[in-house]
């Protein structure tokens, strides 16, 4: 379990951080669900945005299998490796420090989540979901 959660400056008394400590926070990963996720209000990769990178990182498997258990949800597991923002930069404090708690293995899985979830794709999902995967596939070199 993560030591800390937030990030600085979270006031958890607004909507989304109260709904992320209710339903996501404090949890083992195993017990969240996308359930759990989808009834915080927002999406994963905005809910990021509250959590401290450690925390987000430990929480990253409960969307990778929830996303595979639901692939109406795939776009939830698939944005939330990549980087926030349009032109997906590697360089911010939050991915780096989110990047660098990945030992080789993690790094490795996710590589091997992103190959073996387009072939379960296969035309059943919106060109995007597709794209997150091109654009994750860089980042994590795969």
């Amino acid at each position: 379990m993560p030591r800390r959660y937030w990030l600085d400056g979270v006031e958890l008394l607004s909507d989304i951080p109260q709904e992320l400590a209710n339903r996501i926070a404090y949890r083992p990963w195993v017990d969240v669900t996308m359930l759990d996720w989808t009834m915080t209000g927002a999406h994963a990769s905005t809910a990021r945005s509250y959590f401290d990178a450690d925390a987000f990182r430990y929480y990253l498997p409960s969307l990778l299998v929830g996303g595979l258990n639901d692939l109406g949800y795939i776009d939830w597991p698939l944005e939330c490796v990549l980087p926030a923002g349009r032109k997906r930069r590697t360089t911010g404090k939050w991915w780096q420090a989110f990047w660098a708690g990945f030992t080789d293995e993690q790094k490795d899985a996710i590589r091997r989540y992103l190959i073996g979830v387009r072939p379960m794709l296969d035309g059943s999902v919106h060109p995007s979901e597709l794209h997150f995967i091109d654009e994750a596939q860089v980042i994590w070199g795969s």
